[in-house]
């Protein structure tokens, strides 16, 4: 398969520089081949070790940020919208940026069976509340991102627990190069304002990125019914984010890295209960910080150690708090044995403190011990197959095993490939539905169950992709999961709810259709499309809550001047369920974006979401909260 072939849809054409400068064992091979132009490169599909996508039989999709900024996609939530096989909405109380977002992958919609991880840090904890990944996504920015990868299907095996659907991967950017400098400002509906700084480059031995956003909005709030807040600040988020990256290279062979990032976010989330609305304000705070020290020992060892830190406080209003701590250290090692195998070797420790005063007898310290050892051959060019086994230890839980395989095989003389992948994961129940108590919330009351089992998964998926002449591809793939003891909340009374592991299975299984091309001599013109159709089952044949069978994505775009560039996205849902199995509304959304360079320094950017006011419901549990309506945005962005 030729190396300058279109990436699948959303991938991302550039080489991630940090992580091959320190010479890991499977990209130095790849760099051996006889390549024209490098593939693009991901780096969690086998535990950090960058490799090019296409000799990895994982199902996984590198966005290229910077191509959904200029396509005017800003925020985390939006930009997973474009990967295929998930859908991504607000929900919790009053949905609305800010506060959670909701995504389903492939028909798995929990909160907590996708694992978000920064800069190598695992950013959630079984430990924790179910709250933390659907808050984290609801308000990251892609302005301080540089490598954002989705890994679909059970991936335990590299990153253990709670990877039951998929892992979100994220890095903070290398500085590259001579010094830049960026100021991005945007205003539009609903009193919305952001603006962001950052800088990048490299002096000397060192590399820098600093990176500064500022943003608030008063969300749209608005019921199915037509009733609105009269209190404009229901709704009203305000965030600001840091992130710093810095890289020293020792010498040739080893280099540091540190990040640190910073949050301090507010949400005045209105009660909706009894068609009242209520003021609830919410508080956020998040600091990360990570150290790592990674060396190629020999030509063909390499080793890194690496501790980080994470701390997410959420205040909840008054008396209403829970805080999460999380300590991790690493040590990975990749060997590569000869040119077709390679070897790679990790211990992690991560400690979990979860402080909540919300739910009785909930407070939890939890120690985690992990090895993993995952070997990838490659007989010959064309062909890579590897296998990962780990075993995660808690002191909370019993030891759980899991384990992962995957080919990929491209047919020499063509632009076809084969790839393949099946695994295991597993979730550890979290403090709140492991606690004897009972908690009141809105009208309900929950217990949880010290009894639980850990929900365990296994998945498999099989594509195929071929390229279509230089310019154009697509991507066939289909995916199974299953997921067993389930944990789930079932009610006898409509008020009480008491957490158990569901009998029998829930399965899931469908296809994914993804297709990308370039017009090059058609004023640069392109296009995305995705799409997935899914089967969310339970035993008993009912749908699995937050899913949905069918979604959609698309993007075209075109530069019909000099400078100009235009286009229409899309995103679409269809046989939606809501956290109690309800149906929800079928919906979609259409984009309109400009953008107009009017020299090296001054771009100019509008856009239009929601372009046909479409009113569909984001959320069902506060009295049916409908998608903002259409909204106009414009800004501009200097670069120096």
């Amino acid at each position: 398969m030729k190396k300058t072939k279109k990436a699948p849809v959303g991938s991302s054409m550039r080489v991630v520089p940090a992580l091959l400068l320190a010479g890991l064992s499977t990209a130095a091979h790849a760099a051996e081949l006889p390549v024209t132009e490098l593939a693009p490169v991901t780096v969690s599909a086998h535990g950090g070790t960058a490799i090019p996508y296409d000799q990895s039989g994982v199902s996984i999709t590198v966005l290229d940020v910077e191509a959904l900024r200029e396509e005017g996609i800003c925020t985390l939530s939006e930009a997973l919208t474009t990967v295929p096989g998930v859908s991504a909405l607000p929900g919790g109380g009053l949905g609305g940026r800010g506060n959670v977002s909701n995504v389903v992958v492939r028909g798995m919609g929990s909160q907590t069976y996708l694992v978000p991880m920064m800069d190598g840090m695992l950013i959630s904890g079984s430990n924790g509340n179910g709250n933390v990944t659907p808050n984290i996504i609801g308000r990251s920015n892609l302005f301080d991102v540089g490598n954002v990868e989705l890994l679909r299907g059970a991936q335990g095996a590299i990153y253990g627990g709670g990877a039951v659907s998929g892992v979100l991967y994220m890095e903070t950017p290398r500085g590259e190069g001579a010094p830049t400098l960026t100021i991005f400002q945007e205003a539009g509906s609903h009193d919305s304002y952001t603006a962001n700084v950052r800088t990048q480059g490299q002096t000397g031995a060192l590399h820098y990125f600093i990176s500064s956003t500022y943003e608030h909005t008063d969300n749209d709030i608005r019921s199915a019914s037509g009733s609105s807040p009269a209190d404009s600040q229901i709704g009203r988020y305000e965030c600001y984010a840091q992130a710093l990256r810095l890289d020293y290279d020792i010498n040739e062979a080893t280099t540091f890295t540190t990040t640190y990032r910073r949050e301090d976010a507010w949400y005045d989330r209105g009660s909706f209960y009894g068609r009242t609305w209520k003021r609830t304000p919410y508080r956020f705070r998040t600091n990360l910080v990570t150290a790592r020290l990674e060396s190629k020992v020999t030509r063909h060892y390499t080793s890194s150690i690496m501790a980080g830190y994470c701390g997410n406080d959420n205040m909840l209003g008054h008396g209403t708090n829970y805080d999460l701590r999380n300590v991790q250290l690493e040590w990975r090692n990749s060997l590569r044995w000869c040119p077709h195998q390679t070897t790679l070797l990790s211990f992690r420790w991560n400690r979990s403190q979860y402080d909540c005063d919300i739910y009785p007898n909930s407070n939890t310290k939890e120690n985690l011990y992990s090895a993993a050892i995952e070997h990838i051959y490659r007989p010959v060019k064309q062909w890579e197959s590897s296998l990962a086994m780990r075993l995660d230890y808690s002191s909370i839980y019993h030891a759980e095993p899991t384990v992962r395989a995957a080919s990929s095989y491209t047919f020499d003389g063509s632009d076809t490939r084969l790839f393949a992948s099946a695994g295991r994961g597993y979730r550890g129940p979290s403090s709140f539905e492991r606690s004897r108590g009972m908690f009141d919330f809105g009208g309900y009351a929950y217990q949880g169950n010290p009894e639980l089992d850990c929900e365990t998964s296994w998945s498999a998926d099989l594509g195929v992709e071929q390229a279509i002449g230089d310019n154009h591809s697509i991507t066939l793939t289909y995916f199974w999961q299953q997921l067993k003891d389930s944990i789930y909340a079932p009610s006898s009374d409509g008020y009480h709810y008491q957490y158990n592991n569901a009998p029998g299975h829930w399965t899931s299984q469908g296809v994914e259709l993804a297709l990308e091309g370039e017009f090059g001599d058609a004023w640069n013109s392109g296009y995305k499309l995705a799409f997935t159709y899914t089967q969310p089952k339970q035993q008993d044949d009912s749908e699995i809550p937050n899913s949905s069978r069918q979604v959609w994505s698309a993007d075209i775009h075109t530069s019909p001047l000099a400078g100009v560039t235009t286009g229409l996205g899309l995103t679409a849902a269809s046989g939606r369920r809501d956290w109690d199995s309800s149906r929800m509304d079928s919906y979609y959304s259409l984009r309109w974006y400009a953008r107009y360079e009017v020299n090296d320094t001054l771009t100019l950017h509008l856009r239009v979401e929601n372009l046909t006011d479409q009113k569909f419901v984001t959320d069902s549990s506060s009295g049916d909260i409908l998608a903002p309506g259409a909204s106009v945005y414009g800004g501009c962005t200097l670069s120096f």
